[in-house]
């Protein structure tokens, strides 16, 4: 049998991203996180739009009822926080871990990054967090 080269599924980048994993996590490669930790940054927000699929990930230094505690790898090589009601709402397909580019956007004091369409789920499971925000029923039984 002839020799092949092994490919590698993840690939080390200089540059900020994030990945969303197949159990909820969001986690910050060490590009972005040597950003937040020059700031002792603990808490994120996560902002998302949907018009153009970007999520946002914004730096607090307050403790805030909305934020993420960031948790920081051990070797400081990423950090990360679980975000599985996130990913919920915007309809993230689990099938598997994927990466995605990200930018520090100074106006904003954000990252910046854009899911493609074909990470999400067709339909979002958006009614349910509706539902729970208002108090009220949808209709569903």
């Amino acid at each position: 049998m002839p020799w092949e080269i092994f490919e590698r599924k993840i690939r080390r980048s200089g540059s900020p991203g994030l990945t969303l994993n197949r159990l909820g996590r969001i986690s910050l490669n060490k590009s972005a996180t040597a950003i937040l930790e020059r700031e002792a940054v603990e808490f994120v927000l996560v902002l998302w739009d949907g018009s153009k699929r970007q999520i946002g990930i914004r730096p607090i230094t307050k403790k805030d009822p909305r934020a993420y505690r960031l948790a920081y790898g051990v070797k400081g090589n990423g950090a990360g926080f679980s975000a599985k009601t996130f990913m919920d709402y915007i309809g993230y397909d689990y099938k598997e871990s994927r990466s995605i580019a990200i930018r520090w956007d100074e106006g904003e004091s954000m990252f910046v990054g854009e899911v493609p369409a074909e990470y999400l789920q067709s339909q979002r499971q958006q009614p349910l967090l509706l539902e729970r925000q208002s108090g009220k029923k949808t209709g569903a039984k």
